[in-house]
């Protein structure tokens, strides 16, 4: 067998061969994925699959593992992937995000109105649409930062799903907001939604509600965190929210480089630590690596230090309090953190609970 490893457009095939022929495979998606302020490099893995005469023999363990260490070699800060139950935690892999789903009634939804005109997006609105949804997301935890080689979404609201894009234009025909719908029949579902201000809300509310009634459903679906602008704007016509956490399995993370992960969120820790005791270091031991937090002046600077009373925690747990899926106080209590009460205390202050989403045409 020959391991190949390709570099593509956007990231990497890894695939495995016997006789010429790939029998199991991999793809690593290049992602900037913010947290907070802080962006980091992400590797997103898709596609792992192995034919089926080759089943049960560690083939994808082999090809996985295998991108770890090309993660690690190419300067990747953390990985990320959408797994079946019970399998990549064996990998590190974390649960550390949850899936996010809004419901409203179509009949509730009517009563918002068309205040602006809408139209079907074209190829020169996507630098538009980049520039709204990063203004809508610049702080949200988990969303993918879209730089000047996005150009559109590949899907809608799940792998495979066909999507249609539409526009809300200004009085002077600019493009102030959008919706990406699963572009099908059997439902009425918005995979991601951008723009601000009560028109524009008004206006795409209005345009899926209209859509919902020439598809016959009585209900409307998006995927959207539940503090989400337009989420809290549809608070007003009656829509429930769902949040599945799952159990080893969907959303899942880890680090790959742990000093550069840090080194990169320094804004965002900064900013949670605030004026307040800078006379405080925190040291962290994982299994990857130890690192240590502390002042310098009005800089906050990462350090290769770890004393007897460093905080110890694995590398799963450090992902999901960056991704601010589980508090340290929880870890604590199930084991998974060893910290004194001072550093507690910091810590949670430092790893606040947070509405980490990332849009469907943005996964992988």
């Amino acid at each position: 067998m020959k391991l190949n490893e390709q570099k593509m457009s956007g990231g990497w095939a890894i695939d495995l061969f016997e006789e010429g022929k790939s029998i199991s495979r991999l793809w690593i998606a290049d992602r900037q994925m913010r947290i907070g302020s802080s962006v980091v490099k992400l590797g997103g893995i898709a596609g792992v699959g192995t034919h089926s005469q080759y089943r049960k023999r560690g083939l994808a363990s082999q090809v996985l593992t295998a991108s770890i260490a090309l993660m690690q070699r190419e300067g990747y800060d953390a990985s990320f992937l959408y797994g079946i139950p019970d399998f990549y935690h064996k990998f590190d892999f974390a649960t550390c995000m949850p899936q996010h789903h809004l419901e409203l009634d179509t009949r509730m939804a009517e009563r918002a109105e068309k205040r602006l005109k809408m139209r079907a997006a074209r190829q020169g609105d996507y630098k538009t649409i980049a520039r709204l949804y990063n203004r809508d997301n610049a702080r949200r935890t988990a969303s993918c930062l879209r730089d000047k080689h996005w150009n559109g979404f590949p899907m809608g609201s799940n792998f495979d799903v066909p999507c249609a894009t539409r526009v809300v234009l200004d009085t002077h025909d600019r493009v102030v907001g959008y919706v990406v719908y699963d572009d099908v029949e059997d439902r009425c579902r918005a995979a991601e939604v951008g723009g601000q201000g009560s028109d524009v809300a008004h206006t795409l509310l209005n345009d899926i509600a209209c859509r919902a009634v020439k598809l016959r459903r009585e209900k409307i679906s998006l995927s959207l965190a539940p503090d989400h602008a337009f989420a809290l704007f549809c608070r007003d016509y009656g829509c429930r929210t769902n949040a599945i956490y799952e159990r080893v399995a969907g959303p899942m993370g880890r680090l790959i480089s742990l000093r550069p992960f840090v080194d990169k969120m320094r804004p965002e820790l900064s900013e949670r630590w605030g004026a307040n005791d800078r006379t405080q270091t925190l040291d962290i031991r994982t299994d990857i690596g130890h690192f240590a937090l502390s002042w310098k002046g009005s800089a906050l600077c990462v350090k290769d230090a770890a004393t007897r009373g460093a905080v110890r925690l694995g590398q799963t747990a450090l992902m999901q309090l960056f991704l601010g899926y589980k508090t340290p106080s929880n870890l604590q209590a199930n084991g998974e953190l060893k910290a004194s009460a001072r550093q507690l205390a910091l810590m949670e202050q430092l790893f606040p609970l947070q509405q980490a989403h990332m849009s469907w045409p943005d996964r992988f």
